[in-house]
């Protein structure tokens, strides 16, 4: 006959078994789904089938899916199933189209780019994006890429691109600026492994073949006025991020560390080493207002040269500066931006912002003091909208105003698609 004790002991874990089977996930749903393949969805959630159920997991993988950019919106329902004996988790999603024309234009005063082509970001319906973008920026350029975020694995991703960029690129030589048409060629390839889904790490390489071809006669640059360079380029990143986005709306924080090398094979003087680190910071207050931080610092080897990695650029980094003004060996930029969303309709949103822009630059060869002398030049604050179309998914077209408080007379208009940061 058995024991009291022993008795109690098989109710217990009778019990315990009867309790941890109704805690799980009896059956996983997708609705709303067209393009997208179920199996890569599976994949990258956290709730399984077969696992425990927990609320915050659930409202995690609600977030995650949101932030694949892919949908107009995600949302879960879920139910005590009786006979089943565990739960069911069902995920509403409302597909967006995904094979997108490519039209941006962007400029400020005297400039003007524009790209055209066609992207198909949810290309195999695993949240990869292949497309062709054609570029006219003072001369013309052409792009092919293809891209994985994050893999049915939920643990890699990818990025592959053949690139020719073609532009009018100002050089700078001492006191002496000369303008030179710039041919890159290029190739690229890389991989990233998520080790949670907030932490990844990349690796890539890239192989290029530039063109210099001077186009004034401010001086001869070398005996020949067209030269050549071959370079190749490995780099690697970390990226630790915590950011949320749900329409208009951007919150929590980003933070990239990469670093690169560029080596000039037949040029040695112009190899350089290039650590930056790039910060940005959302916060989401009450149901209109957003405000944004980004702040990008980097520092390269000090050479002596005009082919120098960082640049001040109105469209880069401060709205507003000009085409391209300065090049150097080191960088601190910070932009801020309140944004807030003021009319909102069922096919469009419209937000107004105010920003500030800030950027320095160490000169080639020069000293990290002269960022602190050069500092004045590089602040700019301003104005402007963003206009959201809901028809079109991820199309935000911007427009802005800025000037330097402490030199007036530099100001710009800035215009373009996409939200600057």
């Amino acid at each position: 006959m058995a024991s009291p004790f022993r008795i109690f002991l098989f109710l217990l874990v009778v019990v315990y078994s009867i309790s941890a089977k109704s805690e799980n996930i009896h059956q996983l749903l997708f609705e709303g789904l067209t393009k997208t393949k179920e199996s890569y969805l599976r994949g990258i959630v956290l709730s399984k089938e077969g696992t425990t159920f927990s609320e915050e997991k659930l409202k995690e993988d609600v977030q995650n899916l949101r932030n694949l950019n892919l949908f107009f919106s995600v949302n879960e329902r879920h139910k005590w199933n009786e006979t089943a004996e565990g739960w069911v988790v069902v995920f509403i999603i409302e597909e967006a189209n995904y094979l997108y024309p490519v039209l941006s234009v962007s400029g400020f005063t005297a400039q003007l780019q524009f790209e055209v082509g066609v992207n198909q970001i949810n290309f195999r319906g695993h949240a990869e994006s292949l497309g062709i973008v054609y570029r006219y920026y003072d001369r013309h350029s052409i792009s092919a890429f293809y891209s994985g975020f994050m893999h049915k694995n939920s643990k890699t991703g990818h990025f592959a691109s053949i690139t020719k960029y073609s532009t009018i690129e100002p050089l700078y030589f001492s006191d002496t600026v000369a303008d030179f048409n710039f041919d890159n060629y290029n190739i690229s390839l890389g991989g990233h492994y998520w080790w949670t889904y907030s932490l990844r790490t990349g690796l890539g390489g890239m192989y290029m073949y530039e063109i210099y071809e001077q186009i004034d006669s401010s001086f001869n640059l070398l005996d020949d006025r067209r030269y050549y360079f071959h370079k190749y380029q490995f780099r690697t990143f970390t990226e630790y991020s915590t950011l949320n986005q749900h329409f208009e709306f951007r919150w929590g924080f980003t933070d990239r560390l990469h670093l690169e090398t560029v080596q000039a094979i037949n040029f040695p003087e112009i190899s350089y080493v290039k650590l930056a680190n790039e910060l940005s910071w959302f916060q989401r207050i009450g149901k209109r207002h957003n405000i944004g931080f980004r702040n990008r610092i980097g520092i390269s080897t000090n050479i002596d040269s005009p082919f120098t990695p960082f640049v001040l650029d109105g469209f880069i980094n401060v709205r507003g500066i000009g085409n391209r003004i300065a090049r150097g060996t080191a960088e601190f930029v910070a932009n801020f931006e309140y944004r807030y969303s003021f009319w909102r309709h069922k096919w469009f949103f419209i937000q107004s912002v105010v920003f500030s822009d800030f950027g320095t630059l160490r000169p080639p060869g020069g000293q990290l003091s002269d960022m602190i002398s050069n500092a004045k030049d590089g602040l700019f604050i301003g104005g402007g909208l963003r206009f959201h179309s809901r028809f079109f998914y991820k199309t935000t077209f911007r427009i802005d105003y800025s000037f330097n408080p402490l030199q007036p007379n530099n100001h710009g208009l800035t215009f373009g698609f996409g939200q600057f940061f």
